[in-house]
């Protein structure tokens, strides 16, 4: 995009723009998905609160991020006295795509602000919606980047309106079944939890786990769980 001389991309902000996105919007999917999932395969001792307290905060730093990134763009388009770059983002505002650029600034920017308040962190029907909601905002950004663009270009004969077609629109509700569909397959076939990282959280796992246990013979010398698996394997 940066390298494009078209109005609205020709911009330097883009790639830590991107990058704040990105992980704005993969942690809200991750939430999206996990907390059903943790409720439904009773993952609750595994994924705990903190867990999801700690996700919310990075959601809202990530939010923040990208609301400002927004703010210096507007900035820079109007700072920059260009005619054509001012008249694009006019066009994001106050153009028939505005209702875009009001769903991509109050899902994006709005929403996540509600985690500033500790009860909304811990309250997972909000931590859901706000969620939801940066999928929808994020989904709208690429919206607002590439159509609001590209309906105004620099010759007034390629100006256009668009309103997607059919198939488009089964396209993107397929997408959105086909993930679903691989990420239940995952559930139902993977380990949804990575058992590297909970295995040591058992208490077998403690070389010296059995050495305590009452042997039959009291005058037996406690051995260590390392060194039976050794005599063991002999």
């Amino acid at each position: 995009f940066a390298t494009s001389v078209v109005p609205g991309w020709h911009t330097t902000i883009f790639p830590p723009y991107f990058v704040a996105g990105a992980i704005f919007g993969g942690f809200a999917m991750v939430l999206t998905i996990m907390i059903p999932a943790r409720f439904i395969y009773g993952l609750q001792d595994l994924i705990t609160m903190k867990h999801i307290d700690n996700m919310a905060k990075i959601i809202l730093l990530t939010g923040t991020i990208v609301g400002y990134a927004y703010l210096m763009e507007l900035f820079v388009a109007f700072y920059s006295g260009a005619i054509y770059e001012m008249d694009a983002f006019k066009f994001r505002i106050a153009g028939p795509y505005w209702w875009a650029y009001l769903a991509m600034m109050s899902c994006n920017v709005l929403s996540p602000q509600v985690f500033w308040f500790k009860w909304c962190r811990e309250n997972l029907w909000v931590i859901m919606i706000v969620s939801m909601c940066v999928n929808v905002g994020m989904w709208f950004e690429r919206f607002v980047i590439i159509v609001t663009t590209l309906a105004r270009m620099w010759l007034p004969g390629d100006w256009k309106t668009y309103s997607p077609s059919g198939v488009e629109m089964m396209t993107f509700v397929g997408t959105i079944g086909m993930f679903l569909a691989l990420f239940l397959l995952f559930l139902r076939f993977l380990p949804c939890i990575n058992i590297a990282e909970v295995k040591w959280t058992l208490p077998e796992s403690d070389p010296h786990f059995d050495d305590n246990e009452e042997h039959d013979d009291h005058g037996a010398v406690a051995e260590a769980a390392y060194q039976k698996e050794l005599a063991s394997s002999k």
